[in-house]
């Protein structure tokens, strides 16, 4: 039995030295293979330095004109969502056929005209949205196969729900930040549409209507509590107390309530109205960045590339070099 032992004490140390001189050898081949890639960049340091040379000159040629970025925050009027849709898509197909009519017609200068590209998408109010489907949970995926669309948010941007969306993420893309007013001129080709101008006159007199029979309605309410009161007032000093006067006064309560409701809407309607002097107004700072993008660092990415595929085929022709000999090796 003790000769067992000895065997297995043996073969796990000659296990663990196997696994130590693999190591090493690694090791070493990992050294040795550095030191032969230093070697070779070496000798071959002039065909590195015309690779990174000609990668910055070809990124320089390359290399685009940095563009700018304002993500602005728009407020439709009105119920002009679907017009202020098209009438942008309209605006983006005119800037792509380079037409420039078109910009002289805005006022501009066409070789100065700095915006490029604009895109709007509604700013999804969850509550709002709730309050729309209701509770039927299956309403949006009904709606989704219906209008067969991809997601959810592909859907909201359809006239279904495009009218129920007052704000708009608006991402403008410009080639110069020191234009910003160009998107006065954008906003021009709006809102100075004969038809957005009659949107707006209509609009603009719809919403006084409004807000004119809401104050009336505040004092119909204000009339007919005062004369509720008076009855419970008459009916105490007369004795007459009981199912009428709890449901009288459960009137009032009711009546108290739908007062407070109409006059947080009206305060909240007169506050909106600030914005109502187009169809579409923005209602934020209007700044622009700089838009990032890998064409950044095509001076970088060009000699790096160019390096790196040098030393992956100069890798693979010294792999078929060395087969090479070792196969003429045995055939001798």
């Amino acid at each position: 039995m003790s000769d067992h032992y000895n065997q297995s004490g043996n073969q796990q140390e000659m296990d663990l030295s196997d696994i130590f001189t693999l190591i090493g050898r690694l090791f070493k081949n990992v050294i040795y293979s550095f030191f032969r890639i230093f070697d070779f960049v070496i000798k071959m340091w002039w065909v590195f330095l015309l690779l990174i040379v000609a990668g910055i000159a070809i990124g320089f040629v390359l290399k685009e004109e940095p563009s700018y970025e304002a993500n602005l925050l728009l407020k439709t009027n009105f119920t002009s969502q679907a017009y202020v849709y098209t009438a942008i898509e309209q605006f983006n197909n005119n800037l792509e056929e380079n037409d420039e009519n078109f910009i002289v017609s805005l006022g501009k200068l066409p070789e100065s005209f700095s915006i490029k590209e604009v895109s709007v998408e509604p700013v999804v109010e969850v509550i709002d949205l709730v309050n729309y489907i209701g509770e039927n949970d299956g309403a949006l995926g009904e709606m989704t196969r219906e209008f067969k669309l991809k997601d959810d948010r592909e859907l909201f941007a359809t006239d279904r729900f495009l009218s129920k969306f007052k704000f708009h993420k608006l991402q403008i893309v410009f080639d110069s930040d020191k234009n910003l007013e160009d998107i006065e001129s954008f906003l021009s080709f709006i809102n100075d549409n004969p038809y957005a101008k009659e949107l707006k006159k209509e609009g603009l007199k719809n919403h006084m209507a409004y807000l004119e029979s809401q104050e009336q309605s505040i004092v119909q309410i204000n009339e007919l509590i005062n004369s509720l009161n008076k009855d419970n007032s008459i009916s105490k000093q007369e004795g007459r107390e009981g199912f009428y006067f709890n449901n009288q006064s459960e009137n009032v309560a009711s009546l108290f309530d739908t007062k407070s409701n109409l006059v947080e809407d009206l305060e909240i309607e007169k506050n909106d109205f600030i914005s109502y002097t187009d169809v579409a107004v923005i209602v934020s700072d209007i700044q622009a960045s700089k838009k990032s993008s890998i064409a950044d660092n095509l001076i970088i990415i060009y000699p790096l590339g160019f390096v790196i595929i040098f030393l992956i085929l100069s890798g693979i022709l010294s792999i078929y070099r060395s087969y090479k000999r070792e196969t003429s090796a045995l055939k001798g």
